[in-house]
């Protein structure tokens, strides 16, 4: 255990698969752009949201990379993203909790949040199995220190987990509206490009954002609805997490 503040931040870069991503949306952006003077070729202001929109990704990694921090202490622990400076005393934070990630080798296998009483969850920047040595004992030694620290043991509270149990079940359910949205790119997107590739409107509102909208909208009701009667499992990280 430690008893003095304790920074975390980038120890190591971008996997390969985040440059190779970052890479290919370039190149794809540059070829687009290069189609913009021929006919038929893609609206100008659809390839220019789209670069604004790369652009804005890339900057936004760039500086939560650089400035992104978390500092555990006897105050409590505090986040800094790219944007975001949050903090949270010892006696409202509920848990310590790793759970596995599950979206493949672009982001750490295993990550940490601090749960709160109200079941709200904040992310522990670089406190990851990609920038510690040993997440499992650094997990231990954080709870070790926070319970020191605010003078209480960790300990189970039923209201506190129905909490982090719903909230994990609305995350679920966002999740998975947004994969069904972007499936539905896989039948708009060819359809633009064979309707502007004939001559035709390619209808951009319609089938890049109203339609991938209604899906999102559509697949995110039904998930809610039907959240009371999805069942839930704990994780090897304490984590609750959703079963469809």
């Amino acid at each position: 255990m430690y008893a003095e503040r304790r920074e975390y931040r980038k120890r190591k870069g971008l996997p390969w698969a985040w440059w190779v991503f970052i890479l290919a949306q370039l190149l794809l952006v540059a070829l687009r752009l290069d189609d913009t003077g021929k006919q038929p070729g893609w609206p100008l202001w659809l390839m220019a949201g789209g670069a604004l929109a790369l652009l804005s990704m890339c900057i936004w990694l760039a500086v939560r990379l650089s400035n992104g921090r978390t500092w555990v202490g006897p105050g409590g622990v505090t986040t800094r993203g790219a944007l975001i400076h949050r903090h949270r005393d010892w006696l409202a934070i509920y848990d310590i909790r790793m759970h596995p990630n599950r979206t493949g080798a672009m982001v750490p296998k295993r990550s940490t949040w601090a749960y709160g009483t109200d079941g709200r969850r904040l992310p522990l920047f670089f406190v990851d199995d990609r920038h510690c040595d040993d997440l499992l004992e650094e997990v231990a030694a954080i709870r070790a220190a926070g319970a020191a620290w605010r003078g209480t043991p960790w300990t189970t509270v039923p209201e506190a987990e129905e909490r982090i149990r719903r909230r994990a079940l609305r995350r679920e359910s966002r999740d998975w509206a947004f994969v069904c949205m972007m499936y539905s790119y896989l039948l708009t997107l060819p359809l633009f490009c064979w309707r502007i590739s004939h001559g035709q409107d390619g209808r951009p509102l319609l089938l890049l954002l109203w339609g991938p909208l209604s899906v999102l909208l559509t697949c995110l009701t039904l998930l809610r609805s039907t959240e009371q009667w999805r069942p839930t499992r704990i994780s090897r990280g304490g984590e609750v997490e959703p079963e469809l």
